[in-house]
């Protein structure tokens, strides 16, 4: 998170001064898929650096990898991406702090992405679970609820009834015992 939050300082100040005066610009930012990446233009590269307010984890989608290089002076380079779910309009920062993605930055993924094949959601790291799905009502076959369960216990009962019929019958046939 700590990482996150000194990157997301980087590129603001570099868009309040002058690259020149800071000494630190984002040098490179690509978006890339299954199949490559695609560099962003150096108007778009901001862009792309700025995440909204921190959210819940998305559920899992197609996903995309954000790069950047920033030039942190004297010769040396900081490197650091991001993941993108245009999908879910999220975005993972390396610390694994998920974000809103803002409207710019969802539009110029979208520009960058259109030829390039996502990530499959599988690969997605830190996605919450999907939802459980709904179990699906039992099909209706026309017949009976009770069919065999019902008939096995109609038959029980009947034996057991009839059986007590005899047992009574039984006992008036001799009367009362005699002493």
């Amino acid at each position: 998170m700590q990482r996150a939050l000194v990157l997301a300082a980087v590129a603001a100040l570099s868009l309040a001064a002058a690259p020149a005066a800071s000494g630190k610009e984002i040098t490179k930012a690509e978006v890339c898929g299954a199949d490559g990446c695609r560099a962003a233009a150096p108007a778009d590269r901001h862009a792309l650096a700025s995440g909204g307010p921190s959210r819940t984890p998305p559920t899992a989608a197609p996903f995309y990898m954000v790069r950047f290089a920033v030039d942190t002076g004297e010769g040396r380079t900081e490197r650091w991406e991001m993941t993108a779910v245009p999908e879910r309009r999220a975005l993972r920062a390396e610390d694994g702090t998920w974000l809103d993605m803002t409207p710019d930055v969802e539009a110029v993924i979208t520009k960058l992405a259109a030829d390039r094949r996502p990530f499959p959601a599988s690969g997605l790291m830190g996605a919450a679970p999907a939802p459980e799905p709904r179990p699906a009502p039992a099909a209706d076959t026309g017949g009976s609820p009770l069919w065999p369960e019902g008939v096995l216990i109609a038959f029980v009962l009947a034996a057991g009834g009839l059986g007590l019929v005899r047992a009574v019958r039984g006992s008036r046939r001799f009367g009362p015992a005699s002493g």
